[in-house]
């Protein structure tokens, strides 16, 4: 009975462990262009290619932000719509997107 508690123990401890704070997505378009988001729900922090970006709306179905400063200055008085990451279909744009476990390196 102790030797079940005592894993049951350790069980909940590496569980706990393994939950990530960041999820990361590897994405990649039809014509092999590859970029990598870094998503962390917690905080609503978004980062695309190692550069965070300015979050317009955090839904658990999208997230919708705007690439640079530059294209949000040109893009809101035009009334253009800002970039959107489909977290239901993994899509971004042209680009699919996966999780990976890890980094590369």
């Amino acid at each position: 009975m102790k030797i079940f508690k005592l894993s049951l123990i350790i069980f909940f401890i590496c569980i706990i462990n393994t939950y990530a704070d960041d999820i990361y997505l590897s994405c990649e378009s039809t014509t092999k262009l590859r970029t990598s988001f870094i998503i962390n729900d917690e905080k609503e922090i978004l980062i695309l290619d190692g550069v965070k970006r300015e979050v317009v709306e955090w839904k658990k179905e999208f997230i919708t932000f705007w690439k640079s400063e530059t294209i949000k200055e040109i893009s809101e008085p035009r009334n253009f719509k800002p970039d959107t990451l489909d977290r239901i279909s993994g899509s971004y744009g042209s680009y699919n997107c996966n999780v990976v476990e890890k980094t590369m390196f």
